[in-house]
C-alpha cells in the first residue's frame, strides 16, 4: 500500500523528472507521468504524493500540489453544459443584435 506524504519539490527538469524532498528529509524520484492532472512541477512548491518502492529506490506517485488539492476541485459535467449553455445564449443574441435587428 501507498503511504502518504507532503513535501516539496527540489528539482524538477525540462525533461519531466525530478526530485521531491519529503518533509521526513527523504528524497522521492517523481515522473512527469505520475504528477495528477498534468501540472508542471517547479522548485520550491509544495506537494502531496503517494510513496512507492521500485527497484532503484523511493517513487513519489499521484502528486498533486497542495494548494491545488485543498482549493480547487474539477468541475463537473452539469457545470461545464451550463457554461456551454451560457456561451450560446450569448451567441444568440449577438448574432439577433448584429444580423437580425434592423
Amino acid at each position: 500500500m501507498a503511504k502518504k506524504m507532503t513535501g516539496i519539490v527540489a528539482q524538477f527538469g525540462t525533461k519531466g523528472y525530478g526530485f521531491i524532498t519529503g518533509d521526513d528529509g527523504e528524497k522521492y524520484f517523481v515522473h512527469q507521468k505520475n504528477v495528477y492532472n498534468k501540472s508542471r512541477l517547479k522548485a520550491d512548491t509544495r506537494v502531496k504524493y503517494k510513496v512507492e518502492t521500485s527497484e532503484k529506490g523511493f517513487v513519489a506517485v499521484d502528486v498533486k500540489l497542495e494548494k491545488l488539492s485543498e482549493e480547487t476541485k474539477p468541475l463537473t459535467d452539469q457545470t461545464i453544459k451550463g457554461m456551454f449553455f451560457i456561451l450560446l445564449l450569448i451567441q444568440l443574441i449577438t448574432v439577433y443584435y448584429v444580423f437580425l435587428d434592423k
